[in-house]
């Protein structure tokens, strides 16, 4: 794999100096689920109707060592569409959640970038939020398309300029046309000329994660891959294994998605430190 040595996202470079590794947290939907929520309520609504739990959450991964926490806010476009009022309030007590267990650690907003085009007038109400709430980056995870990686670019061109701005992109099925997508929009991200750090997030495994990783002209700098299938969940050890070998690729911003729990970035974490 070729290590990332030329583009930096100096808006994120700023909050990270240096090029020690920086450990993300992992999944905070699959620890809510772990903890009882409800797996058929929309998780963002955990913000407003169980917080102590949402707390936790975030507890065990600043526990774990992460020094970047993402709020509860991941599927903010998908859920409560009939109701915008209490949307937007789940989205603000999700960033405060964060900012109460992040300590010295940074708050990422993170939102789904899935058909942001159709959904524009959600994600500036969802935007404006999360900014008017202080987060210290914006990550869009969950991206395999073209147009969304523009729109993504677009809104924070538009809506917060001055924040450092991560798009993760991720498979879905696993096909060539697939990964052909996925190809497409982190070329797009990285000839953009915007202050963007391209990644990748999810993708059925650290397996295919890696590979997708491993096949661009310049290595994704933030990777966060699941467990794999919900039938076929990856050891811990596994996940550590990858982290080892991404940061030694030339990866900085490690951490987990579905299925990942405080557990696994704990080991992640001594990984990175070894």
């Amino acid at each position: 794999m070729r290590a990332s040595l030329g583009r930096v996202s100096s808006r994120l470079q700023q909050l990270f100096p240096g090029d020690a590794p920086v450990l993300l947290d992992g999944a905070v939907g699959t620890a809510l689920h772990t903890l009882g929520w409800p797996a058929a309520e929309p998780t963002i609504l955990a913000n407003l109707e169980a917080p102590k739990l949402v707390g936790t959450v975030h507890d065990g991964y600043r526990a774990a060592g992460a020094r970047v926490l993402h709020a509860n806010t991941f599927g903010a476009l998908l859920a409560l569409a009939n109701d915008t009022p209490r949307r937007l309030a789940a989205v603000r007590e999700g960033v405060r959640l964060a900012r109460a267990a992040a300590g010295d650690a940074l708050v990422a907003g993170c939102l789904g970038a899935f058909d942001l085009g159709c959904r524009a007038r959600h994600v500036q109400d969802v935007l404006h939020v999360l900014v008017d709430e202080g987060v210290d980056l914006l990550v869009f995870e969950t991206c395999n398309a073209v147009a969304d990686a523009g729109h993504a670019l677009e809104l924070r061109a538009e809506l917060a300029p001055h924040l450092p701005l991560v798009v993760c992109c991720s498979s879905t099925d696993g096909s060539r046309a697939d990964h052909d997508r996925v190809h497409e929009a982190l070329a797009l991200l990285a000839a953009s000329g915007d202050d963007v750090e391209p990644g990748l997030n999810c993708c059925r495994g650290p397996h295919e994660l890696y590979k997708l990783a491993a096949a661009q002209e310049e290595l994704p700098r933030w990777l966060k891959p699941s467990a794999g299938l919900p039938s076929d969940p990856m050891d811990d050890n596994v996940l550590a294994a990858f982290a080892r070998a991404a940061r030694q690729a030339g990866a900085r911003w490690i951490g987990g998605c579905c299925g990942t729990d405080a557990g696994t970035v704990a080991l992640m974490g001594s990984a990175l430190r070894g």
